[in-house]
Formats: structure tokens, sequence, C-alpha cells
């Protein structure tokens, strides 16, 4: 948790973080068979058969898959770990390191199982439900973590402690919201097609740990458990990023799944909703530029400091993997994800083989950069492939004008911090300035974009409607908001998109 940053790397060495991060590879690893693809499954089966029987049928073969394998797979590997151990960590084994994995396979069982309700409360609309759960959950984990970490002084198993008794106890508090959905049994007429369309995806997640988690094996071969703690804390500080991006994916499938109804406007919607993300999602690689030395100041120890300039580039990787997920689209309405595993499997065989050739002389920094050529061969494969099943009219002369004004911004506040001397290491005060005296660099970002015509009209009219409408109020006229409900204000959406192609002749050049 990037809350906790500032507590763990005060009381954590990097050789802590280091076990951390591996013990984190191997869970994420074992994460994609214990989910078998059902996350992705039980969005796309939920919105098929609308009737309360038929999504208890749903729910209910997501529990057993989500409870009785698991058990099993876990299981198993929880009793060879003390003799799999050493094997995962080789020369940096230490008598006992065994404990940190089986501690975290237990919670992994629990973490999973609380996907299920969580699952269902984002498919089913209720974000504040859905909220209250995120926030127990923190106000549980953060004092525990506090409790065992700084006053117990049990360092990494601490950290993993507290993140066991959390998701166990937030599983016994998620058990009302879905228990009295489930049948006795799994449905096998129903089972059968989630699995058939689920198994490429647990060979997607396959190609994707590799991809994504397999440096850190790199890591600890060629430059040891220190080199894998900083690289973690990078991941870490990386967060806002993917805060963005996951917040994204708990609300877009559904909302966008609900519509395909109409598949004309069902593609109209999702290519203008694919723009509004990737505008904020290179907004926010902006800003995180512009303060990352002061965040890391502020949130990491001293002598995690190094790890900034490999902190950007992880973020960037995670925009490029924001647009891999817009472009999925097509296939995955379509129920084409057949190749999806092939694709994934090229770009990691790409990252695999960046990291043997560069890890050993550049450590994470070349880590961080494999990720990001193999997240754009990744986004640039999916594309392709999904537009021969399903083809979105993705709004592409916009795209490009976002590209320009993020790369424009970036050099403008990458610019400003050399011309300043923004520094990590400088002291505070110093610090603090320097950044004020950065943040105007950000104007860039919207700059570009207004005189590039990136905005249509009606996107213009809603900007600028707010300072009309308090105008008017100033002169005594009752301002009403446009839209009430968020069916009117996706069917705005959806009005606006047909009108700029009606005028513009279609999105596309």
């Amino acid at each position: 948790m990037a809350l906790l940053l500032p507590l763990y790397t005060a009381y954590l060495t990097p050789a802590d973080y280091g076990i951390l991060g591996m013990v984190v590879t191997v869970t994420t690893f074992l994460d994609v068979f214990v989910t078998l693809g059902f996350d992705v499954a039980f969005s796309r089966f939920y919105f098929d058969d609308t009737s309360p029987e038929g999504r208890r049928k749903v729910v209910t073969n997501v529990f057993y898959v989500s409870t009785v394998y698991p058990a099993i797979v876990i299981g198993a590997c929880a009793v060879i770990m003390p003799q799999l151990a050493p094997w995962l960590l080789g020369e940096e084994y230490s008598a006992g390191d065994w404990k940190y994995f089986v501690v975290a396979l237990v919670t992994l069982f629990f973490t999973n199982l609380n996907d299920l309700p969580f699952h269902l409360l984002r498919l089913e609309h209720k974000p504040w439900r859905f909220s209250a759960y995120i926030f127990a959950r923190i106000a549980v984990q953060v004092p525990l973590s506090i409790l065992f970490v700084a006053v117990f002084d049990w360092g990494a198993m601490g950290v993993l402690g507290a993140n066991l008794f959390t998701a166990a106890g937030l599983q016994a508090a998620l058990l009302p919201v879905y228990v009295r959905r489930l049948n006795r049994l799994p449905d096998p007429k129903v089972l059968r097609p989630m699995l058939a369309f689920a198994v490429p995806a647990l060979f997607t997640g396959v190609s994707f740990y590799w991809l994504k988690i397999s440096d850190r094996f790199f890591l600890l071969h060629y430059q040891g458990k220190s080199e894998v703690g900083l690289y973690t804390v990078a991941n870490s500080l990386a967060q806002p990023v993917y805060l963005v991006l996951m917040a994204f994916r708990m609300a877009w499938p559904q909302w966008h799944y609900s519509k395909l109804g109409d598949r004309e406007k069902h593609k109209r919607l999702v290519a203008r909703s694919s723009t509004y993300f990737l505008a904020l999602n290179g907004f926010m690689l902006v800003v995180l530029g512009a303060l990352l030395p002061l965040l890391a100041h502020v949130l990491l120890n001293e002598r995690y400091w190094s790890v900034v300039p490999t902190t950007f580039v992880l973020a960037l990787s995670i925009a490029i993997y924001g647009a891999y997920f817009i472009f999925w689209v097509g296939s995955n309405v379509a129920k084409k994800n057949q190749m999806i595993p092939v694709f994934f499997a090229i770009s990691s065989a790409v990252n695999v083989g960046l990291n043997f050739l560069f890890v050993p002389e550049y450590g994470m920094w070349a880590a961080a950069w494999n990720t990001v050529i193999g997240y754009a061969i990744l986004a640039g494969t999916i594309y392709f492939y999904s537009r021969r099943y399903y083809a979105i009219p993705y709004e592409w002369p916009r795209l490009v004008r976002l590209l320009g004004a993020t790369a424009l911004a970036l050099a403008a506040v990458f610019g400003v911090m050399q011309l300043v001397g923004l520094a990590t290491s400088l002291p505070l005060s110093d610090l603090v300035w320097r950044t004020a005296a950065t943040l105007p660099a950000l104007a860039v970002f919207p700059l570009v974009l207004i005189v590039s015509g990136f905005f249509t009209p009606g996107e213009r009219e809603r900007l600028l409607g707010p300072v009309r409408r308090m105008r008017r109020g100033g002169r005594g006229e009752t301002a009403t908001p446009k839209h009430e409900s968020e069916e009117e204000a996706s069917e705005a959406l959806e009005t606006e998109a047909r009108l700029d192609v009606t005028e513009k002749g279609g999105l596309n050049p």
C-alpha cells in the first residue's frame, strides 16, 4: 500500500523489501492459476442472462471456482514450500524464509475469494457499499501494519501478517453480499461455457506474469535482494497511475457491457470514453512527473530515494497497459480471446530476452524500460486483432493530439526541473519551492489540447457551461444541473459522440 510507504521504508531494509518482492512475485504467479480467468468470465456472463436465477447460476459457479479449486492448489503449494523456497531464492535464501511464502499463500486464498463480492458490488452499481468495504479494509490494515511492523518489529512478516488478518476479516464481513445468492451446487450447463471463455484468460495471465513480474527473478539473480527491494518500492511509488487504471477497470466493463443491446451505440460510447480515459492517464503521468521528487522525499526513507527515475518509467508502463485494456474490448465483446495468450507470449518473450541482455548491467532501470516495450507490443497486437471481430471507431486524430500534449508537457516539466535544479536529495524547504516553480509547466498539457483542436464543440460547451451558469446565476438566474442521473449522462455522451460523427464525417480519418 502506498499509504504505508513511509512506515515500511523507515523500518524495512531493502533486503526485507526484497523478500516481500519475491513473495509477491510467487503469489502473483499462483494467483493466475487460482483465479482461472473467472474474473473476466464473471463480468461477461453476468449480463448474458439477466434473470435472478440466471445470475444466481453465474455467482454460484464463480464461488465454487473461487473456493474448492484454490484450496487444493494453495494447500499443495504450502505443503511443499519448505522445499521450494530455497530453489526460488537461490543464494539469497535464509533458514525459515519459506514461512513468508506460506503466510502469503493463505492470504491469497482470502483475497481471491474477496474478489467475488467486490466484483458483484461493481456489477450491480453499488459504489457506496463497495467504497465502505474498501475504507474498512484500510482502517484495519493500517493500524495492524503499524502494530506489527513498528511496535512488534516483525519486519517483513509484520507486513504479511497484517495482510492476512485483514483479508480474512474482510471475507467474514463480505459474506452477506453474496451468500444468499448461492445455489447448493454449480450449474454444469453454465459452467462449461464460462470455463471455455476463461481458459484463454488463464494462459493470458501466465504470459502476463512473465511480462509484468518475471523481472524480479532476473534482478534477484544478477543484482540481489536489495535491488529487488528497491524495484518493489519503485512499483509502489508508481501507484497513482495504477489507481486510475484500477478505478476505470472497476467501473467501465459493466457500464459498457450493459449497452450491448445497441451495438453501434456501444461502439461510439467505448470510443469516446476511451479517449477520456487516455486523456486522464496522460495528465496523471505529467502530474506524477512533476511531483515525484517531492513525493519520494516525503514518503520514502533516504536509502530509497534512488528509485525516482525507475518509478517514472514504471508509471509510463502502466499508462501503456491502460491502452491495451481499452483495445481489448473488441475481442472480449465478441468472445474471441483464443489468440490473446499468443500476443502475451510474444510480448513476454521479448521482455524476457531484453532482461537477459540488459538487467545484468543496468539493473532495475533496464527492467522498467523492458516492461514499457513489452506493454507497447501487447497494446499494438491486441488492437489489430480486436478490430477484426468488433471494430471500434477509436478517435485516432484526437489520440494523436493527446499523445503530443503529453510529450510536450513532460518535456516542459523536466526542462523546468533542470532549470531550477530540482532533485530529491535537496532539503525539504528547497524541494518545496522548486516543485512549486515546476507546477506551472503542467499548463502546457491543456494548452496544447486547446490549440490543437482536441476538444469537440459539445465538449467545449460542457466545459464552459458551469462558468456561464455562474455568470447567469450572478444576474439572479437559477442554474440547474444538465444531467441528474447516470443514465442521462450516458445518453448525453452518446448523443455528443453521434453529433460529432455527423459534423466531422466520422470519428476516424
